[in-house]
């Protein structure tokens, strides 16, 4: 415990003014953390089989492609976001089926693996710095949402859980701890929402703090799954006492992503 605290300060402490200021050093952080979560998905699949260093390199470049498919450098903004990453996507699963013909010791359950990898990483870090760069209210709406919601179902399922939510992904998380969480990360979301000027409807604040607090459950039991099913404890050891990269920002990732549906493809006006 006393490592964990210790890790959380000094992340706080170093990250916090770079997700304030944003711009360019939010920018290089982003890419910094995608490729360290891409190489935590490749060491997860090598804990099975080896893969060719040049699929290795694709998949990190590949995945920063996504990331930053619609992102102009000059200006620091994203523009046409779902168009681009459609195409970008597009080309990558061509090319990597390319690779599945001219190697035979590379298969199509490796190219599917890596092109996983790609969207996985790729789309949702797209997601996080697309949220960032539509204002900074917004983007610690949904921090505050995911960490209030993790917080309160842990408390209450301590405190009143009975029925297992995941039982066989997540033994120790309950029906009445998420319920919980969920209930605890809508009510903070809209209060947090009105006092910043997320928007000004309590209706939209209350479906996307609902949407955020339940699929940042579901990212927190995917990246379970895919670490019982590989069976690691941690997907990285970046941070002494959180594991990894993807350790520390599943739900986040998920959440994010979901923003951005919310935004660019279902039109929600904030």
């Amino acid at each position: 415990m006393k490592q964990r605290v210790i890790t959380a300060i000094i992340m706080i402490a170093i990250l916090l003014p770079i997700l304030i200021y944003g711009k360019l050093p939010f920018i290089i952080l982003g890419i910094l953390l995608t490729l360290v979560a891409t190489q935590e998905m490749i060491d997860m699949k090598e804990t099975r089989a080896k893969t060719p260093i040049e699929v290795k390199l694709f998949t990190m470049v590949a995945t920063l492609m996504l990331v930053f498919s619609s992102f102009n450098f000059k200006t620091l903004s994203f523009t046409n976001t779902l168009t681009v990453g459609l195409g970008t996507m597009s080309l990558l699963l061509f090319i990597l089926l390319l690779v599945v013909i001219i190697r035979k010791e590379f298969t199509v359950n490796d190219a599917g693996y890596y092109l996983l990898t790609i969207f996985y990483v790729g789309s949702t870090f797209h997601s996080m710095l697309f949220i960032r760069f539509l204002g900074l209210p917004l983007f610690f709406f949904m921090i505050l949402v995911v960490a209030i919601t993790d917080s309160g179902a842990y408390f209450i399922g301590r405190k009143f859980g009975k029925r297992k939510l995941a039982p066989r992904i997540s033994p120790n998380k309950t029906l009445e701890g998420s319920v919980g969480g969920t209930l605890s990360g809508v009510i903070v979301g809209v209060l947090f929402g009105v006092l910043t000027g997320v928007s000004t409807n309590v209706v939209t604040l209350i479906m996307m703090s609902l949407v955020v607090a339940v699929v940042a459950q579901f990212g927190d039991l995917v990246a379970s799954s895919m670490k019982r099913e590989y069976g690691i404890k941690d997907f990285g050891k970046l941070f002494p006492g959180h594991g990894g990269v993807l350790d520390r920002l599943d739900s986040h990732l998920y959440a994010s992503l979901a923003l951005y549906i919310l935004i660019n493809v279902l039109n929600v006006v904030i």
